[in-house]
């Protein structure tokens, strides 16, 4: 490897110059380069690989000072030895702070020069070596990074594929609300991102939109698609769905937040909702998101026991119950909005759309 190595001298005595580089010449296998003029010698670092410098600190034009400010800039793995005649304290404590890598007082012994060129010459050499661990090291990070974003997608789109699985045996059993999660979760996107939550808010949103009713796959056919009016004793049954549907998702080890939505999606305002009659400040930002789009959308929906609004019928529904059973917040922002999310429930696409800018 030394055979390959290189440094850099710079002297403005001539003599000194020449004694320096055939010493180290003489006494090693390095080769050298020396330069009486400090300027010139610094457009040389541009075209050759050095592994050191050594270089006078009082010279015409640049001294030593500024050669260690250009050398450590240019490429701090350079380790440059100054020579100095004196011992001035503030040349040595700026030296220093620039990042000098040793000090060489005349007049010194060739033993001298050789030990500092050589450990100069092997603190370059482990420096270039522990750059290119640090680069191999980022590249191994960074490949790793593709590596488990991939398998973070692949695992998202199966994640992805179970979610519409589970609403899908979710709504065979209930033939009157096929579609209802999809439109429920198109209408509650659209208000988040109006809304402007953050993304990884939109991803929860997103699932507890379309897990919402999961909890009716524990509730009877016949209770569910019963064309009359229920009993005070089925509609209790009925009011069970959220708490029936966040422990079905309790093992899976999604975020809480997707639990309370499908726990509190239909918890009211004013306290009258159900599972638990908590009032808004106790129910979550996103179930109140919820709440709105799954009211609307089945305002809109016909059902056995009664006729579906039109969604203009259903929006001035919404506006009418602020702080009654909606968020103030939320159902102003739907109902400011509402032709652009008509527009999106409209569009058989609007749901791919909105579910690629959450993955």
């Amino acid at each position: 490897m030394d055979k390959h190595v290189k440094i850099l001298v710079i002297d403005d005595d001539q003599a000194l110059l020449d004694g320096i580089s055939l010493s180290i010449q003489n006494y090693t296998d390095y080769k050298v380069d020396s330069c009486n003029d400090p300027v010139e010698a610094m457009r040389w670092l541009y075209t050759n690989d050095y592994s050191a410098v050594i270089s006078d600190v009082n010279m015409p034009k640049m001294n030593g000072l500024q050669v260690v400010s250009v050398v450590s800039k240019y490429d701090e793995k350079i380790p440059v030895i100054l020579i100095t005649g004196f011992s001035d304290t503030e040349i040595m404590r700026k030296a220093i702070h620039l990042g000098v890598y040793e000090f060489l007082r005349k007049p010194f012994e060739i033993s001298e020069l050789i030990v500092s060129a050589k450990k100069a010459v092997e603190a370059y050499q482990l420096r270039v070596q522990n750059q290119l661990y640090h680069d191999h090291l980022e590249l191994l990070v960074q490949q790793r990074t593709i590596e488990l974003f991939a398998a973070k997608s692949k695992l998202e789109k199966s994640y992805i594929n179970t979610i519409h699985a589970m609403v899908n045996a979710m709504e065979v059993n209930d033939i009157y609300t096929r579609g209802h999660s999809e439109r429920v979760t198109v209408i509650a996107m659209q208000l988040g991102k109006l809304m402007q939550i953050q993304k990884e808010e939109l991803r929860q949103l997103r699932i507890g939109a379309l897990l919402h009713d999961l909890g009716k796959i524990g509730i009877l056919s016949n209770v569910l698609n019963k064309e009359q009016n229920l009993t005070t004793s089925e509609y209790d049954i009925i009011k069970q769905h959220p708490i029936i549907g966040a422990k079905i998702i309790n093992p899976i080890g999604l975020p809480e937040t997707i639990s309370r939505i499908i726990l509190q999606h239909h918890e009211w305002a004013n306290g009258a909702g159900y599972p638990y009659g908590i009032c808004l400040n106790e129910i979550h930002p996103l179930a109140r998101i919820v709440s709105v789009a799954d009211s609307f959308d089945a305002m809109t929906s016909q059902r056995p026991y009664r006729k579906k609004l039109t969604y203009k019928e259903a929006a001035k529904e919404v506006f009418d119950n602020f702080n009654i059973q909606f968020d103030p917040e939320v159902g102003k922002v739907f109902v400011n909005h509402q032709q652009d999310i008509f527009e999106k429930l409209k569009n058989p696409d609007a749901l791919n759309n909105l579910l690629q800018e959450t993955i």
